[in-house]
């Protein structure tokens, strides 16, 4: 009997043990659940929020899309204004170029048409002179008379063409070519110097070929070349001296030289020889004056004829100034 109440009360007490555990098990499933679901509320609040934040996001990104869509429309006028600006800019510089250069070319032409009026005018005020001074056959007053107006023909040419220079738009150096012998214009030039030649006692000696062939050249531009560099050598020339000019030519080219017998040129002068504007260390003989163009210019027409110029001279011995022109058309 006793051992079926020890029985009895060991099971009594596996099923209180039972009972307890299961209690304490819902108890904890209750606590595990609460915690669970806490969270699942936490996770649903901040997913909420998550989205509501990810639409903030999307409204201000739109925001933003629509901003640099507007800077980068404003940026696209800027880049076009500012092309705009840079090729007017370049325009601008182009025209300015432009109109330097074109200034410049005036001035150019203007001192070479200013300059190759002193030399006809002194001419004429030379045949003026020998008028006046010497007994003249009536042959030789005719042939000093033609050759004043060959020298007022040259004036009015060179004026004519300096008005023509002050109205162009585009100074451009144009050539008026035409074939024609080097032997008629240094005879015409050396004509229209004699007189000036025979008043400071220098003897102008003309020893041109016959032969020389004829040239593709502008006739005016060629005279003013031939001019310059006979007056210069008479101008510098000491009295009792000899100016020379002689021709010679190949097959493809003719040449000029025109030779004094004046003190001559230092080296340095010689390398400044066809500088515009520069004065020399020789001075003219007869007090003339002097405004260092006269070889420059020489330069300059020869080079626009594809020709060559060139110096030789010595201290003490005389300088020639030669000049070369290609036979074939320039």
């Amino acid at each position: 009997m006793f051992q079926i109440i020890l029985a009895v009360l060991a099971v009594l007490e596996c099923l209180v043990i039972i009972y307890l555990l299961f209690i304490r098990k819902n108890k904890v499933i209750k606590e595990v659940t609460y915690d669970f679901n806490n969270q699942i509320n936490s996770l649903k609040q901040r997913i909420s929020e998550l989205k509501l934040q990810k639409h903030e996001s999307k409204e201000q990104n739109k925001q933003l899309e629509n901003k640099i869509k507007k800077l980068e429309e404003k940026i696209a006028v800027i880049e076009t204004i500012n092309n705009d600006l840079t090729k007017k800019k370049k325009e601008l510089a182009e025209q300015k170029y432009k109109l330097e250069i074109l200034q410049k070319r005036k001035d150019e032409l203007f001192a070479i048409a200013i300059h190759d009026i002193k030399n006809p005018l002194a001419a004429i005020k030379s045949y003026l002179e020998l008028l006046e001074s010497y007994d003249l056959s009536v042959q030789l007053q005719y042939d000093i008379i033609h050759s004043m107006m060959e020298s007022s023909d040259q004036i009015f040419r060179l004026t004519h063409e300096i008005s023509e220079i002050m109205a162009q738009d585009e100074a451009e150096y144009t050539l008026n070519l035409e074939e024609i012998s080097l032997k008629n214009i240094i005879d015409s030039v050396c004509n229209q110097n004699a007189a000036y030649a025979k008043s400071k006692n220098v003897k102008l000696i003309n020893k041109t070929s016959m032969n020389v062939p004829k040239v593709l050249v502008d006739t005016d531009k060629l005279k003013e070349v031939v001019d310059n560099l006979v007056n210069n050598a008479i101008k510098y020339g000491p009295a009792g001296t000899s100016v020379h000019i002689i021709t010679f030519f190949t097959n493809k080219s003719v040449t000029c030289e025109v030779s004094d017998d004046g003190v001559g040129l230092s080296e340095e002068d010689q390398k400044r020889v066809f500088i515009k504007g520069e004065k020399l260390t020789p001075k003219p003989t007869g007090n003339e004056s002097s405004t260092g163009l006269g070889l420059w210019i020489v330069k300059t027409i020869i080079e626009e004829h594809k020709g060559k110029v060139s110096c030789i001279s010595k201290l003490g011995s005389g300088t020639t100034f030669r000049f070369e022109l290609p036979i074939r058309p320039v």
